[in-house]
């Protein structure tokens, strides 16, 4: 074996070598880490209600078979993350989906109304384009579906900003992009009551918002990215 042969060897070993000690060893989540992020999967796939109270902690603690101590340490992990609360003689109840949503509810309250509302505008511009692009027949008839209800007249502004809500919630889950469809989910729950208060201002002009919403869906289902595009800006604007 020649002398650049054994040194090109010796140079490949150190390399390997140096890969394999930087390889960080996997972390073993503690117990109650681990009971954590379970709640937080059974409130996601509505195993737990969002509103609605937890169990108690000795019945927590007899399902995961775990003692007291380690659930309490789990349930105030949450409550802290802003996923969980406890109300004082009441019992804990689950405000959000996960820590993510906390997360961004949270840096949401924190920010100028007004850079709330830009990224709205930009999350609905995005997400009628991809919505547009994408849409599948079955996206159609939930769209429509949502359309309908929101046209309908309803009793309260609530109820009309709900619809509204949905309506829009449709065309991001069309987008088939789960991230835009969270944060748009998200966004709009933090805006709800600024929605409700435009509804009700702008109630005399129901017949023109619900055309233009009406129009807004006829464009997603023409794959028209210019009008669909066009007639969200002309929403946002009333």
């Amino acid at each position: 074996m020649t002398g650049k042969i054994k040194r090109y060897i010796l140079k490949l070993s150190n390399d390997w070598r140096f890969t394999y000690m930087d390889i960080k060893k996997p972390i073993r989540l503690s117990l109650p880490k681990q009971i954590a992020s379970e709640i937080e999967k059974a409130i996601k796939d509505g195993s737990l209600k969002l509103g609605s109270k937890i169990p108690s902690e000795p019945e927590l603690a007899k399902e995961f078979g775990v003692s007291r101590n380690t659930i309490r340490e789990a349930v105030q992990s949450l409550i802290h993350a802003g996923v969980l609360e406890a109300r004082q003689g009441d019992g804990t109840y689950i405000l959000v989906s996960g820590r993510f949503e906390a997360n961004i509810l949270k840096r949401l309250s924190d920010s100028d109304m007004n850079e709330v509302y830009e990224v709205r505008l930009c999350l609905e511009k995005d997400i009628v384009k991809l919505a547009t692009t994408r849409r599948t027949e079955s996206d159609i008839k939930h769209i429509k579906k949502a359309l309908e209800r929101r046209n309908q007249i309803k009793l309260t502004a609530k109820e009309n900003t709900d619809v509204d809500i949905a309506f829009h919630i449709a065309i991001a889950k069309a987008s088939h992009n789960t991230i835009f469809y969270d944060l748009y989910k998200y966004v709009s729950k933090f805006i709800s009551n600024s929605i409700q208060q435009k509804v009700e201002i702008n109630n005399m002009e129901g017949d023109k918002i619900d055309q233009l919403h009406t129009e807004l869906f006829n464009a997603i289902y023409e794959k028209n990215v210019e009008k669909a595009e066009d007639t969200i800006v002309k929403i946002l604007d009333i």
